[in-house]
């Protein structure tokens, strides 16, 4: 498998990442009383758009290395 395999793998899953904490984030900007378990809207927020950030962190960075030009060594 190659490197570039991989990483477009590792950005899929913070895709993933990215698209369920902003489905989450909607549903409690929407709905916020519909959620039983978590009494602290605001708590619950900060969490989901820890969660978003965190992935985008790391997709931009995953994006950055794809973009680079591969390095030549100086035995090359």
């Amino acid at each position: 498998m190659s490197r570039e395999t991989l990483l477009k793998a590792l950005q899929s899953q913070y895709q993933g990442q990215m698209d369920i904490a902003m489905a989450n984030i909607k549903v409690y900007q929407n709905n916020p009383a519909g959620i039983g378990e978590h009494p602290d809207v605001a708590e619950a927020l900060d969490t989901q758009v820890e969660k978003y950030a965190t992935a985008k962190e790391k997709y931009d960075a995953v994006q950055s290395i794809l973009n680079q030009k591969p390095q030549t060594t100086l035995t090359e």
